[in-house]
């Protein structure tokens, strides 16, 4: 009793943060409607974190997920989370869904857990896992799977559990891990995407679920999903001169800087403007 006390106390602490200065100080300009800021505690634990914030209202503003692999094994293949950016011409891109298996290199066949949706097409099958899913007006939700949001979701992607419900925090899982989350608001006009590296004791300790949720909030989010993390935590962008930049701090194998080959990405496309 005791433990679960000074944890809702320290739950308590978190959420009275979010009443303080911004979290993210400085927002700045990845593409039209893309924006991305960082932040770094140092309580309860050495935390840094990268936050990508996109408005789903953008013109010319789309979402993808990662494509089947045709008649290979399992659903999709295993690729870094930079090349899927360049493959598929995004300007930001995540992890998502959690997956099968582990591989040192990219290549392998992947069985993608939950709903994954690409340009309306089911990648993975629902399983039972909630999903962040988009429809036809590029609106955002964080939905149980149901057959609604089967027939209507044009991009969908899994996640281990809802951590924020209508503002509420319903995330549970204490252990500390690098986490990638999603959060969208009440509207689901805007996504906060959001990567917490971990693992790593003089860089970053990792976090809970909870403080996510916390976290998410305190950016506008009403829902959120925790996506896949550990040594998959990973967020890229497309840099001015064309290079992909790996924002944060992966650690695949337990080594410092790594990418990990997923099975499932969420990534951000904006078409040029016309003249």
């Amino acid at each position: 009793m005791k433990t679960a006390a000074v944890f809702l106390a320290g739950l308590l602490v978190l959420s009275a943060r979010a009443e303080d200065a911004p979290l993210v100080g400085e927002w700045k300009p990845v593409a039209a409607g893309v924006s991305r800021g960082s932040f770094a505690l140092r309580e309860p634990r050495l935390i840094r974190a990268e936050v990508l914030r996109v408005d789903l209202t953008a013109p010319g503003l789309s979402l993808v997920t990662t494509g089947g692999n045709g008649e290979k094994p399992d659903e999709t293949d295993a690729v870094v989370t930079s090349e899927f950016l360049r493959t598929e011409g995004c300007v930001a891109a995540v992890n998502a869904a959690p997956f099968s298996h582990v591989y040192k290199e990219p290549g392998g066949p992947e069985d993608v857990h939950g709903l994954m949706v690409r340009e309306g097409r089911m990648i993975s099958p629902a399983d039972g896992r909630p999903c962040l899913a988009f429809d036809r007006e590029n609106r955002g939700s964080v939905r149980d799977v149901d057959h609604e949001v089967v027939k209507t979701a044009v991009t969908a992607v899994s996640g281990f559990a809802v951590i924020l419900r209508d503002g509420e925090v319903v995330g549970r899982d204490r252990n500390l891990h690098p986490r990638t989350g999603a959060g969208v608001s009440a509207d689901g006009r805007t996504l906060w995407l959001l990567v917490v590296d971990g693992r790593q004791k003089t860089w970053s300790g990792g976090c809970t679920t909870p403080e996510m949720a916390v976290w998410l909030k305190r950016l506008g989010a009403d829902d959120a999903i925790n996506l896949d993390g550990g040594g998959t935590t990973t967020m890229v962008v497309a840099g001015k001169d064309g290079k992909v930049e790996v924002v944060n701090r992966p650690i695949h194998l337990g080594i410092p800087g790594r990418e990990r080959p997923s099975g499932s990405h969420l990534g951000i496309r904006v078409k040029p403007a016309g003249p």
